[in-house]
């Protein structure tokens, strides 16, 4: 597999944002607001590092996952309580909590919106994704995903223009089209924080981000993370660098 190296010029050290706040993981939607998420509180920033507003619900316990690919409508995953929530840009709440043994007598494991309204849930006992509507029927049930890959630890799950993908712990992926049927598999070997950029995947890899193209079945250096940072997400012209106790934003040049 060929390597093709994007070199990348940080811009001045002015451009630079640190926001010194102590948190479990971050979410940065597709204006540029970052989502801080410390154990049951969630903070909006803009790219300035300024806080616009929060909300925290510690009934509910700690929040598992975030999913903020709709800004206007914000999904919070409460694992330990089986339920969602939903908040609008302000962080305010958008109706009630969603009991998710609603629509499954097992645990949910993972969450995630759906561009077509509603959201999937995923759990592995019944080894199926389940799209549910917003006013709570099942609107389509995935394959088995065992009958893709033996004993699939999923372990995160996001819809991408208007595909369903299933994240594995071995880091291999499964595409789903938006009915829940099977469309390809992907393998990302000893690859760690997949995610979406632009039309490939992004990923960490020995202290580095790479880009990767399903297509060609190539990828190319991105940046190095400096050291002191474990977590880093390219999003259009910045890159979001973190420490869990801290979030450095820093404009970058390809």
């Amino acid at each position: 597999m060929h390597l093709f190296l994007i070199f990348i010029n940080l811009l001045l050290q002015q451009n630079q944002v640190d926001l010194n706040y102590a948190h479990d993981f971050f979410e940065v939607d597709h204006f540029g607001y970052i989502y801080v998420v410390n154990n049951s509180e969630i903070v909006k920033f803009d790219s300035k590092g300024r806080q616009i507003c929060s909300f925290a619900n510690s009934s509910l316990g700690t929040i598992s996952s975030v999913d903020v690919s709709d800004p206007l409508r914000i999904l919070l995953f409460y694992k330990n309580f089986n339920q969602i929530l939903f908040l609008d840009r302000n962080l305010s709440k958008i109706g009630t909590e969603i009991d998710l043994y609603d629509f499954s007598d097992n645990e949910t494991e993972q969450v995630c919106s759906s561009q077509k309204g509603g959201f999937w849930i995923y759990n592995s006992n019944e080894n199926q994704a389940f799209h549910i509507s917003a006013k709570g029927g099942i609107i389509s049930e995935s394959l088995l995903v065992n009958s893709i890959y033996d004993a699939l630890p999923v372990r995160k799950i996001k819809e991408y223009n208007s595909n369903l993908f299933l994240f594995s712990g071995n880091q291999d992926v499964i595409k789903l089209d938006q009915n829940g049927q099977f469309l390809a598999k992907i393998h990302l070997p000893d690859k760690h924080n997949i995610s979406f950029y632009k039309n490939t995947f992004q990923y960490q890899k020995n202290s580095a981000v790479y880009e990767y193209n399903a297509k060609s079945q190539s990828d190319s250096l991105l940046y190095k993370i400096p050291t002191g940072f474990i977590k880093a997400i390219l999003f259009r012209d910045k890159i979001y660098l973190s420490n869990e106790k801290s979030i450095s934003i820093r404009n970058i040049s390809f």
